[in-house]
């Protein structure tokens, strides 16, 4: 049987400590593995917790993770920590993969769960775009293409998701257990998939219109970021903690 593993179970034996509310920026660049930038790295197999995981490899600026030698691997990076923005502040979540080739069922996925339990899931199938928890198909998806998504959400009831730059999908949260969790990688037992993820990055900023400036500024960085790379050169920020599992 196909299980979904988008960020639940495991949270039930994880302590998050108190924190206010603040501003935060989280960026994973895709220069070292994760865990060795803040993440928690969380794998498996039919064997259970901490075995197989995926065939994991840094190339070309890109975390490059490949299950299809096992579809019951299950291989991610999770982060635990209050994320949920104040009156005022924007939740924003940024991403860019490749997916070079996934089974019939969505493998790789990206989760956030806000700090009081209320959550949204995006797994990627072979065609399209699934929001798990809404049960709905939001895009169409190219395999073998690089897509950029962003995500944004005031309330973290309701957000919007943009696919290379194009409004994709208006949707809502699900409350889910979980709290307090943002998770993406290898996330289904029963699937296999080959991925490059570029980037991952996460956090709370001020809203409109100081947050349209800020989004320029990322923009631009990442157009700057994007030559560096084609000349060989990557840049490194520093992630701090957080996670990902649902079952």
């Amino acid at each position: 049987m196909v299980r979904l593993l988008i960020f639940a179970s495991v949270l039930s034996c994880a302590t998050v400590p108190a924190a206010l509310a603040e501003q935060y920026w989280i960026a994973y660049e895709g220069n070292d593995f994760p865990e060795n930038e803040g993440w928690t790295r969380e794998y498996g197999d039919e064997h259970g917790p901490d075995h197989g995981g995926a065939v994991r490899c840094i190339e070309d600026g890109c975390l490059v993770t490949d299950s299809m030698y096992n579809p019951l691997v299950y291989d991610y990076s999770a982060m635990y920590r209050p994320i949920s923005p104040d009156p005022g502040e924007l939740f924003v979540v940024r991403w860019r993969l490749n997916v070079e080739q996934v089974t019939q069922y969505g493998d790789p996925a990206v989760a956030v769960f806000s700090d009081d339990g209320w959550g949204v899931a995006f797994t990627f199938w072979p065609t399209h775009v699934e929001s798990a928890y809404e049960d709905a198909t939001v895009s169409p998806l190219t395999l073998g293409e690089f897509h950029r998504f962003d995500l944004r959400s005031w309330d973290m009831r309701s957000y919007e998701l943009r696919m290379d730059d194009q409004l994709v999908w208006s949707g809502v949260f699900r409350y889910i257990y979980t709290s307090e969790e943002v998770a993406w990688g290898d996330s289904t037992q029963g699937a296999s998939s080959v991925v490059r993820w570029d980037y991952f990055r996460f956090g709370v900023v001020p809203e409109p219109p100081t947050a349209l400036m800020l989004v320029g500024l990322t923009v631009a960085a990442l157009a700057r970021r994007q030559a560096w790379k084609e000349r060989g050169f990557h840049m490194r920020t520093t992630a701090s903690a957080l996670l990902f599992v649902l079952a």
